[in-house]
């Protein structure tokens, strides 16, 4: 399908950052603004070394995602991007869409009895839409113990929105429904760069895309829902101009793809390992396909993304040893302010790794400020066996080196205390 696109042509030394709320659309604009040309990126910021490492670059695109509560959470300070995007989506089908994206996320991806209940709900409200109002669904999420209340949920992102807005007054908001229906003539405008609305999101974050439709949520609300939400959510839909007709649909239809069917297939999606730890991937799992996800994720810049792909260059997974290639993702996630990938900098070079120099000590110092003496010298121990189990038997020009000490000596200047990594 081609793409619909409003194009104003190119722009010189721009910062863009795609602010909003979980589910409320923030992927898919970020992967919109990025479609075009080639953009220096971050797929989502979560910490302020990100913003400075955006902000402070020299390419002339660059793009991140953030969402309200890690503005708000981690006193993010967004003054440095040229622009600030904010979507917003109706709250009501953002409740849709959370209600089914969060059983994929950490604990509760792993938890087969929450897992069962909830799937088995979704299909009994997929063959009669009336009959299982989403407070039962909800009731499933309190009985595993997954998640906060939905209602506690969305309280704190409008708050979260209230505080980001008054702090960046000049926001450019858009509505994520505005966006579905190709409507970014304005908002390419703003940027002065094309905005593609017809794009998909990198492979590395494809469970992200579900329906991609709006008003859903007339099928999925029972009576007894609306009479729930509507106290909570009023003041929303009127805040963004929103139709505050509450009206059903009279024969509710809900597609199994995008409920339980979408849930089940997304469980068993692939998962980045990034840290590198003694439980790397076999060989034999680094298919095309998964080497295929990293590269997407890289594209997008996730960093968990660089430091995986980059341990692939150096095991001579699916292809050559490529010591230079890993040396440049290892470079670049540490150059976000990536603790991971400054102690692998510094087991390469610990282990004499061809292209990666002998100074292993300043990158573990470099881990050592980022993470804090405790966490970084448990991680060099853990990331290190990760080497000796999986990378070092493929990196013959690393063959017969000693392996690293246990114990660290710590030593060096942080605050009171003083600490220096040496073996």
């Amino acid at each position: 399908m081609a793409n619909r696109s409003a194009d104003t042509g190119q722009s010189a030394g721009l910062s863009v950052v795609v602010v909003g709320a979980a589910k409320s659309g923030t992927s898919a604009l970020f992967s919109a603004i990025r479609s075009s040309g080639h953009w220096l990126a971050i797929y989502e910021t979560n910490h302020q070394g990100q913003v400075h490492f955006l902000t402070t670059h020299s390419a002339p695109r660059r793009v991140t995602k953030v969402l309200l509560s890690r503005v708000v959470e981690r006193g993010l300070d967004l003054t440095g991007f040229d622009h600030r995007v904010h979507i917003v989506r109706d709250p009501r089908d953002m409740l849709v869409s959370w209600m089914l994206f969060r059983p994929l996320l950490g604990g509760s991806a792993r938890n087969p009895e929450f897992l069962s209940e909830f799937c088995g709900a979704l299909r009994r409200k997929e063959a009669d839409p009336r009959s299982v109002p989403l407070a039962e669904l909800e009731d499933v999420y309190r009985r595993h113990g997954v998640g906060r209340p939905f209602a506690e949920r969305f309280e704190r992102a409008f708050a979260d929105e209230d505080a980001v807005c008054e702090r960046y007054p000049d926001l450019h908001r858009i509505r994520y429904e505005d966006f579905l229906a190709g409507e970014v003539a304005d908002l390419a405008r703003q940027l002065g760069v094309p905005v593609r609305t017809e794009v998909s999101v990198g492979q590395h974050i494809a469970h992200n895309e579900r329906a991609k439709t709006a008003g859903g949520w007339r099928h999925w609300f029972t009576p007894s829902d609306v009479d729930t939400y509507r106290p909570l959510f009023e003041a929303q839909l009127r805040r963004h101009d929103y139709d505050l007709d509450w009206t059903l649909e009279a024969a509710p239809r809900i597609d199994p793809e995008t409920g339980s069917r979408y849930v089940e297939k997304n469980l068993e999606r692939p998962r980045l390992v990034g840290a590198g730890r003694p439980e790397m991937l076999a060989r034999a799992d680094y298919t095309p396909e998964r080497i295929a996800l990293l590269v997407s994720g890289v594209a997008d810049g996730r960093e968990a993304a660089m430091v995986e792909l980059a341990l692939v260059h150096l095991r001579g997974l699916g292809s050559a040893q490529d010591f230079g290639a890993a040396r440049e993702l290892l470079a670049d996630a540490a150059a976000r302010g990536n603790g991971y990938a400054m102690i692998h900098l510094g087991l390469a070079a610990r282990y004499r790794v061809p292209g990666f120099g002998k100074a292993s000590g300043a990158y573990f110092r470099q881990a050592v400020e980022v993470m804090g003496r405790r966490r970084a010298t448990r991680l060099i121990g853990e990331l290190n066996r990760g080497w000796q189990q999986h990378v070092l038997p493929a990196t013959s020009t690393a063959s017969g080196l000693a392996a690293l000490p246990h114990r660290w000596r710590i030593r060096g200047r942080r605050g009171s205390r003083t600490f220096a990594i040496s073996g």
